[in-house]
């Protein structure tokens, strides 16, 4: 995945508004550039629904929205559904959409693509991914 895709993940983070419109305006000006115009759009239109408080940065949103939806095209071809929540897989940083099958770290909880299984949890290099484990206990009473 390259850093361009990476940033496109930020936009589904559950982030506060203000750094919600960064990731937005970040992913919306790196699609723009890539002539990835129909993502680009999107972006436009989400960050527009946020209700800019300034002027010049709604008039800058509506325009990339504007020669967006003139030519409605894919500059090169994105792993990434805007319309699909997922969760990032914690070593490849691919999307893992509503769905797919996915095995997680029996420590941290991270989420990874199958392919990931057996290895070293790339979060915490702590457990196996995919392992069974119990996590620590306390108490008798966690069991």
């Amino acid at each position: 995945m390259s850093e361009d895709e990476r940033g496109y993940l930020q936009t589904h983070c559950n982030l506060q508004l203000p750094h919600l419109k960064l990731a937005l305006l970040n992913a919306m000006t790196v699609c723009y550039k890539a002539k990835n115009l129909a993502t680009a759009a999107n972006f436009a239109r989400w960050l527009l629904e946020t209700n800019p408080t300034v002027e010049s940065q709604a008039k800058l949103r509506r325009q990339v929205l504007q020669a967006a939806e003139k030519n409605l095209t894919y500059a090169s071809q994105l792993n990434y559904d805007f319309k699909n929540l997922f969760v990032t897989c914690g070593a490849t940083y691919v999307p893992i959409y509503r769905g797919q099958k996915d095995v997680s770290c029996p420590c941290c909880i991270s989420r990874f693509v199958p392919s990931q299984e057996g290895k070293l949890c790339t979060v915490f290099d702590l457990a196996v991914v995919g392992a069974d484990a119990s996590r620590l206990l306390c108490s008798p009473s966690q069991i």
